[in-house]
């Protein structure tokens, strides 16, 4: 008689190629008492030919996790208990036994514990895991009973950070590529990869020690980062929810640009759905007008800015950036658009008004959040790392599956025919060309064959929808559920939280933990309750409340009274709209 066995023999490395050898066997007792044999006596050699090995579940139960206060964050927030858990692990898990880098780990305990945990990944790269925690910890609620544990990415948050001096500053220059190579070493930076936090992760696990299911919650970056995880380490984890999954075959940040755009486009044309806006373009649609308007600002012809915002120095690039900002942060946020473009090409007293209010709103709003929220217990926003960023997506989301590389001619070409987009300029092309980019591994191209839950919205100018729909296509159907989510753009629970539609949320955590939550929490027909028009005109509060955050009056198109912004500053909902703008907006600044 045959007995079917699964052995994993490790993760080998030989320089910065990593081999993942998984071996299944139909053998006899005997064969595989041997092989156990053999294969233990190979783990216990350091180097073999040249080839290092290294057993994170042996790491990691040398290195348990030891839970303590958080320093520069409240004991309790949100009925949670919070401490915090600081691992050294190998800054090269090619040369385990040189450099050491420490990964952090933040604990949200609620008083009536089950035994359900969710791990959250953070985006950029390069955000700290803190941003999302301000959202998530309002999504999931403290009576649920499940404990949050949160991983900053190596180089970010309180985790050993990358930055360009000594203070950590994020001006990214050639003093700091200077810095960083004297610092680090190129060898040393090059380890700060989405496969080295992908083992970072496995030793986080299983030094924390856990006894329960343990679920995955992934956004932006960080569903790239958990598939990463789940493609070397299938077993560590028996659900994944991947909120705006960034998909490993087709993403490619020289494209970003041209597909934002496609986005931003789309969502103008809600505009022709809602009679009290386009009642406002009857000769030209917003998408027309602001393509007018930005030949105007290029040709230096556009007299609203020429006569009354001057002082701004807006270019057709700034006001894509500008645009694409609000759309990104959340749909809700860019409401105002349409206004701002009737407004920019009637330009009476009153527009003037209203668009100065804007564009200065718009050049201020970095610096009034960070002092709104460092007058809390702590300032999030001071654990984002630039650096970080550039080294992941220089080095490994430059290029999609079989993509020819860009020029600087192709790049501009394809900024200048935009309407909405971030200011990718070919600035970005020869700093990447500077970059001490490290290789790509053979997990770049892979798609985890584990049990996932994809949620993305249709408005999602970072990981757009057409690109989760084909992630989704060839994910085994059996093992993956994907829900579109009419309206959202990126974040889907940033935008759950600011909407108060939950349903993605239910269906999300009722996917991690089936048996925590009632049955009809799976039932995708809340899904038909989600709103699929767009208020432009202020008919909702909700759209009055953006209008006066950013027009300084309740309806965006005008004739009505104006609000006090120092009020409005103050409010407990603009400022969580501050924090997830923030959060959202890590780079595009």
């Amino acid at each position: 008689m045959h007995e079917y066995k699964y052995l994993r023999l490790g993760y080998y490395y030989s320089s910065t190629i990593y081999i993942h050898v998984e071996l299944t066997f139909s053998v006899q007792n005997e064969l595989m008492r041997f092989l156990q044999f053999f294969i233990g006596l190979l783990l216990v050699l350091k180097n073999i030919n040249g080839i290092e090995v290294f057993d994170t579940q042996a790491y990691a139960s040398a290195h348990p996790c030891v839970w303590s206060a958080c320093e520069g964050l409240p004991t309790e927030q949100e009925n949670y208990a919070i401490t915090c858990c600081i691992l050294q692990v190998p800054l090269n898990y090619a040369k385990p036994n040189q450099s050491s880098i420490s990964v952090s780990m933040i604990r949200l305990s609620p008083s009536n514990t089950s035994t359900n945990f969710l791990f959250t990944l953070s985006g950029g790269p390069g955000e700290s895991v803190l941003g999302l925690l301000q959202i998530v910890v309002r999504l999931v609620p403290a009576k649920y009973g499940i404990t949050i544990i949160a991983p900053d990415h190596r180089g970010t948050g309180y985790s050993t950070p990358l930055g360009c001096d000594d203070n950590l500053s994020q001006n990214v220059t050639k003093d700091c590529l200077t810095y960083l190579r004297e610092r680090w070493t190129i060898e040393g930076l090059n380890q700060f990869t989405t496969t080295a936090a992908s083992h970072d992760l496995a030793i986080q696990i299983q030094a924390a020690q856990l006894n329960g299911r343990i679920s995955i919650y992934g956004v932006s970056y960080g569903t790239y980062w958990l598939n990463r995880f789940l493609t070397i380490y299938p077993n560590l984890a028996q659900s994944a929810i991947m909120d705006s999954p960034v998909n490993p075959f087709l993403h490619t940040f020289t494209m970003y640009n041209i597909r934002a755009s496609t986005v931003g486009i789309q969502y103008l044309t809600h505009c022709h759905y809602q009679i009290e806006c386009i009642k406002h373009f009857p000769n030209s649609s917003p998408i027309i007008m602001l393509h007018k308007i930005l030949q105007e600002i290029d040709e230096n012809k556009q007299k609203c800015v020429n006569k009354y915002l001057a002082k701004y120095r807006l270019t057709s690039n700034s006001i894509r950036q500008i645009f694409f900002i609000l759309i990104h942060r959340t749909t809700t946020d860019a409401t105002i658009i349409p206004a701002v473009i009737f407004r920019l090409d009637r330009c009476n007293e009153q527009d003037a008004i209203a668009l100065d209010f804007f564009f200065k709103s718009q050049t201020s709003s970095s610096i009034s959040s960070r002092q709104i929220l460092s007058q809390g217990t702590t300032n999030i926003l001071s654990y984002v790392s630039a650096v970080l960023y550039y080294n992941i997506a220089f080095s490994e989301l430059w290029l999609s599956l079989n993509q020819s590389d860009v020029n600087e001619q192709t790049f501009s070409i394809w900024q200048n025919s935009t309407l909405i987009c971030p200011d990718l300029t070919a600035d970005f092309i020869r700093s990447r060309a500077n970059w001490p980019k490290y290789p790509q591994d053979q997990y770049r191209y892979r798609l985890a064959n584990s049990r996932i839950l994809m949620i993305n919205g249709q408005l999602d100018a970072a990981t757009p929808f057409d690109l989760a729909t084909h992630l989704s296509s060839i994910k085994n159907t059996n093992q993956t559920l994907f829900y579109s989510i009419p309206l959202s753009g990126h974040a889907v629970f940033a935008y759950a939280f600011i909407s108060g539609y939950t349903c993605p949320v239910q269906l999300s955590l009722s996917w991690a933990f089936p048996d925590l939550f009632p049955s009809n929490w799976s039932d995708s027909s809340c899904l038909q309750d989600l709103p699929t028009t767009i208020d432009f005109a202020g008919e909702t509060n909700l759209t009055q409340t953006y209008s006066l955050q950013h027009l300084n009056t309740s309806l965006p198109f005008g004739q009505t009274k104006t609000s006090n912004a120092n009020n409005l500053a103050n409010s407990h909902f603009i400022l969580i709209s501050i924090l997830i703008s923030e959060f959202l907006l890590a780079y595009f600044k």
